[in-house]
């Protein structure tokens, strides 16, 4: 008989707590940052510069959160606002990060594998495949409820 809805909310959450997600002081790998603020880093650093927008489609964010973490990262130095040489439109602007801002990213980027590495070390290599398609599974079903 398959498991009610109520065992996979309880499952899912204690992942959550488990990894360590809820902590605002920390990412789960252990940085002294936010998690939002880790994530945009590491998704400007990988992908490179975006426009707001694109950034907030990428994190599953609003655009108004999306501009309060630029303001953030632009405080701390982590990321600038300029005009995209793209478009038309001087008012659309693309958020880029600066040297330190890839510093971090990188040292993120590091303690996140490390942390994945770690934690799959855990888990029967045998059943890695497993895992990982249960977890494109979550995200899809995740994406479709937005």
């Amino acid at each position: 008989m398959p498991a009610g809805s109520n065992t996979y909310a309880q499952e899912f959450v204690g992942l959550i707590h488990a990894f360590g997600v809820l902590r605002s002081d920390s990412t789960p790998c252990g940085q002294p940052m936010s998690v939002s603020t880790a994530h945009a880093v590491c998704e400007l650093a990988t992908i490179g510069p975006l426009q707001q927008t694109e950034l907030a489609h990428r994190l599953g964010l609003t655009t108004s959160s999306v501009s309060r973490l630029v303001d953030q990262l632009e405080r701390k130095e982590l990321a600038t606002r300029e005009a995209d040489p793209n478009e038309v439109d001087k008012r659309i602007r693309l958020v880029r990060l600066t040297e330190r801002g890839h510093d971090i990213a990188t040292t993120v980027l590091a303690a996140r594998s490390e942390r994945f590495e770690r934690l799959l070390d855990n888990i029967d290599p045998a059943k890695h495949v497993q895992v990982l398609e249960s977890l494109h599974l979550l995200r899809e079903a995740a994406n479709e409820l937005r």
